[in-house]
């Protein structure tokens, strides 16, 4: 999640600025994994970059995969973000003299982030959920031990609620992150 995030904020700011090239180049990133199923994307990372002569291991794959697909939904949810900052906080910037990078970092992203907090909790969320398809390209990962469990116990409502409970707890920590940044953006 962290390096869709890290990925996300310079498309973000990029499909936000003036300069044709680079907002033409996020938006089409944007478009194209938004566009393919995660899981072809996983494929394509783990099966496909070979036929190319670039080898990945399967966590590896898995996590760029599915980092590639998270960055380019969250790109849009923080460019949404910016795109919301009131144009007089720009404005304010530019007559105080602020470059453009040191205006995003003090003044409009702490302002976006506000904004951007709720959906990127949910984009997180699904992003966790969706690490449950890394299982099909041989990394062992919560659902895919749980089915490999299932094979040798036959008891798959016991396995699967455990699963249901470690997904429930994970995602739980999404969720308090998310109220503890609302009161901390909120309270400024």
């Amino acid at each position: 999640m962290l390096t869709s995030l890290i990925f996300a904020i310079p498309l973000a700011i990029a499909r936000t600025t003036s300069i044709a090239i680079l907002r033409s180049i996020a938006i089409a990133y944007s478009w194209f994994f938004r566009a393919i199923p995660s899981l072809t994307i996983l494929f394509f990372m783990y099966y496909g970059l070979p036929a190319l002569g670039i080898y990945l291991d399967a966590w590896t794959s898995a996590i760029l995969g599915l980092s590639l697909t998270a960055a380019a939904y969250m790109t849009e949810i923080i460019r949404a973000g910016i795109r919301s900052v009131p144009a007089g906080q720009y404005e304010s910037a530019r007559a105080l003299g602020m470059p453009f990078w040191l205006s995003m970092r003090r003044i409009i992203l702490p302002q976006t982030m506000r904004i951007i907090i709720p959906p990127m909790a949910s984009e997180f969320t699904a992003v966790l959920k969706g690490s449950a398809l890394a299982s099909l390209v041989a990394v062992a990962e919560l659902t895919g031990q749980a089915s490999a469990l299932i094979s040798l116990t036959y008891q798959p409502i016991p396995i699967l609620a455990s699963v249901a409970l470690a997904y429930l707890a994970l995602n739980s920590v999404i969720v308090g992150g998310q109220a503890f940044l609302e009161r901390r953006y909120r309270l400024g």
